[in-house]
């Protein structure tokens, strides 16, 4: 009889990780949803297109240089405010300059078709970032995810109704910048995986029979240096666009740090001894160096420009704090920009300063606890998610994972903390809600890839994010109606910070335009007590001496008309309100006046 021993039960291989996590929604599904929510943001934004200018806006729309043709190169060759008297030099803009040139071009100086070009934009960014997260961890769920949130952020509303912020713009050249790296880095990275002589195995006598000479095709380091030119060249429009974008070199550094080696470098960092840290991390390093080289270099070329506009300065200060103030005023600085990440229920477009002189438990110990509560929760969250893509993905698609939070951990501190240099901010209004717009995409982005790996819990997730979306338009639509107008903007702001006194000087201002208006349909016995309430808070404020002066006149009281015309002179030293004081003087038949 034949030996029928069982066998010896071998032993069964590991589970493969599966490639990705199942796509929960098709293409086409994906798309209706995404063309859905373009149309979504348009629509909350609807109203925003029968404001006014604001703020900043007036001063740009009047500005010569941007009304007419032949002023291109002084754009990168001064500063924003050039024109301006007494204008903050610290702003070197020359392509946000360019696109408001472009504004006037196609659309004159009209309101309307301003706002409309600046709801474009916004969504524009948020195209971009839900490519992005398509590009790294290739969910659709995800992408709509973060495309919808960041879309729909209450505090984008600043950046969205006040047309003339740049930080859309600059936010588009980064993501542009990362993409196009992203696809420098899928041609690297094919190109240092495939094996030499694969093409030759696979000739045999079949492929001879056909045998045609070709053209020999651009090779695999070709395209990928085509991809990096045009990934810098977005970069230094992204710098030129607005100074944040200088972050750009560091988090593309730490991206290239994620990328595979090539091969024959690669196997030879593997075979290093641990001890050797040095070399067995030195050679990643070098690479990651060598391809952010690039952005190193527009970075330079970006500053030279820069030094040159602002006459061989860096970053001109704005105010001169002692650096005990900075720093101890820095926990309530991030404090508010957390809050205005993570509880967007009220407006943040304006705030009270934060200054602290000396150590104290709220102005530093409690924002300081709150700010360590949420980067100990951030980095629980990226370290989980690092943790669990490495034990349930392969290696393809968890690299994409690692990438993201490389990514979004990166554009989401970074820019904040360039805005903690308060020496380079508007003395006394340091804190608004715009300037997280572009650490938004990373806090977005590091929502996706949680998202992403979320298995059983994704239908609950997803229905979170549809709540999340549908409270951040509500809150949109209340916050973004206080931008209708300037006198709108800073009665809200002054009562969001009843103690920020350059918020206050500009509520008095816009009363005081309200009372101009009303001097100029002949309503000056309505528009007299503004001017009085508003030289009594600020007895410099030349415009409402003047306003004063005009409608006393109107009032037929010359002796005080005088008076108040005077003034202004003294305080303006403009030529227009001098002559209208002399004329007022003829007419009185006193002799022609001197200002002290």
């Amino acid at each position: 009889m034949k030996n029928t021993a069982p066998l010896p039960k071998q032993n069964s291989a590991p589970p493969i990780p599966p490639s990705r996590p199942k796509e929960w929604l098709s293409a086409k599904t994906a798309l209706i949803l995404a063309l859905a929510l373009a149309a979504a943001v348009f629509a909350i934004y609807s109203p925003a297109l029968n404001f006014q200018f604001i703020l900043d806006d007036h001063r740009f729309t009047a500005e010569p240089r941007l009304r007419s043709d032949g002023h291109l190169w002084e754009y990168f060759t001064s500063f924003v405010w050039s024109q301006t008297p007494g204008g903050p030099s610290s702003f070197y803009r020359p392509l946000f300059l360019l696109w408001l040139r472009l504004n006037f071009i196609f659309t004159g100086a009209s309101p309307w078709a301003w706002h409309l070009l600046s709801v474009a934009k916004h969504v524009s960014v948020a195209v971009l970032l839900g490519l992005l997260v398509w590009k790294l961890l290739r969910d659709r769920a995800a992408s709509l995810i973060a495309a919808a949130l960041f879309a729909l952020h209450p505090a984008q509303t600043e950046s969205v109704a006040w047309v003339t912020v740049p930080d859309p713009l600059m936010s588009a050249g980064v993501l542009a910048a990362i993409l196009l790296y992203l696809k420098y880095a899928e041609r690297f990275t094919a190109h240092s995986q495939s094996s030499p002589g694969k093409s030759e195995e696979k000739s045999g006598p079949k492929s001879n029979k056909k045998f045609r000479a070709k053209p020999a095709a651009k090779s695999h380091d070709d395209y990928s240096a085509l991809w990096l030119i045009a990934s810098a060249a977005a970069a230094l429009a992204a710098m030129m666009a607005k100074e944040t974008a200088v972050v750009l070199p560091a988090v593309l550094f730490a991206l290239a740090l994620a990328l595979p080696l090539r091969k024959p470098v690669a196997e030879k960092a593997r075979s290093e001894t641990s001890a050797n840290l040095v070399s067995r991390f030195g050679p990643r390093l070098f690479s990651a160096f060598l391809q952010t080289l690039p952005f190193l270099a527009v970075t330079v070329i970006y500053l030279f420009f820069r030094l040159n506009a602002l006459g061989g300065k860096l970053s001109p200060a704005t105010q001169h704090l002692p650096w005990k103030t900075v720093l101890l005023s820095w926990p309530a600085t991030l404090w508010f920009y957390v809050k205005v990440l993570l509880w967007p229920v009220r407006s943040r477009a304006f705030a009270d300063p934060c200054l602290a002189d000396t150590f104290s438990l709220n102005g530093v110990a409690l924002p300081a606890l709150g700010v360590l509560c949420a980067a100990a929760v951030l980095a629980f969250a990226c370290i989980w998610t690092w943790k669990k893509s490495r034990r349930d993905l392969s290696e393809r698609v968890a690299l994409g994972v690692r990438r993201a939070l490389l990514l979004g951990t990166s554009l989401l501190v970074l820019p904040i903390l360039l805005a903690l240099n308060l020496n380079a901010l508007n003395p006394g209004d340091f804190l608004h809600g715009r300037y997280t717009y572009l650490p938004l995409a990373g806090l977005m982005m590091l929502l996706a890839a949680a998202c992403h790996l979320a298995a059983k819990a994704r239908t609950v997730l997803l229905a979170a994010a549809g709540f999340v979306s549908l409270a951040f338009a509500l809150f949109t639509i209340q916050q973004e109606s206080a931008l209708r107008d300037d006198l709108t903007v800073f009665t809200v702001a002054h009562q969001l910070a009843p103690h920020n006194i350059p918020v206050d000087q500009s509520l008095v201002r816009a009363r005081v335009q309200v009372a101009l208006a009303l001097g100029d349909e002949g309503r000056c016995e309505a528009a007299v007590p503004i001017f009085n309430e508003a030289i009594r808070r600020y007895p410099q404020d030349w415009y409402a001496w003047a306003g004063l002066g005009e409608c006393q006149f109107q009032l037929n009281d010359l002796p005080q008309a005088e008076q108040s015309l005077r003034r202004a002179s003294e305080l303006a030293h403009q030529p227009r309100v001098t002559e209208q004081w002399q004329q007022l003087r003829q007419h009185m038949g006193l002799p022609p006046g001197s200002i002290e």
